[in-house]
């Protein structure tokens, strides 16, 4: 008997729906190859879900992706997104957070056919705790941010002052 696994898929904004249809064409021949029985279900977020609801990742959208078992997350527009007090939150920033994905796992690996631009094979995993702290790539001079030193210097300090710990 093939048991059923439920996928959230979350389009996005931009070429989110665009990627994650793309994205569902893969699933579907890998689950026609190995057997498996993905029952999807689509849930609104972005821009979309902002103008139907007032927020880019209602609370409904969080309850509907805790009834799955994977979760298809296409790119999203944060950075035009309204202030977080008028309902602009960042759907990735919120699924690490409130599902407590604290891993971001990101592997590369040398591929056999293409040579190794460093004159050796690489086969190399970062893990990265991913629920603290700051994306660098989003403190920076063009952007939001800690504090910048200097135009290629960002700064960020990270800590909790409610138990006096820094």
């Amino acid at each position: 008997m093939t048991r059923h696994i439920k996928v959230a898929l979350l389009a996005g904004d931009g070429i989110g729906p665009e990627i994650v249809a793309a994205t569902r064409v893969v699933l579907d021949a890998a689950a026609g190859r190995y057997g498996l029985d993905l029952v999807y279900q689509e849930i609104e977020i972005g821009l979309a879900a902002h103008a139907a609801t007032g927020s880019t990742f209602p609370d409904s959208a969080i309850a509907a992706v805790q009834t799955c078992e994977a979760i298809i997350l296409g790119p999203v527009s944060h950075n035009t997104y309204p202030p977080r007090a008028k309902g602009g939150l960042n759907p990735s920033g919120e699924l690490r957070k409130r599902l407590d994905l604290y891993a971001n796992i990101r592997p590369a690996r040398t591929r056999a056919m293409i040579d190794p631009r460093g004159g050796q094979p690489l086969d190399l995993v970062v893990v990265r705790e991913n629920t603290e702290g700051f994306y660098a790539d989003r403190n920076m001079f063009s952007g939001p941010g800690e504090f910048m030193v200097t135009e290629d210097v960002a700064a960020e300090l990270c800590g909790n002052l409610g138990d006096g710990v820094i």
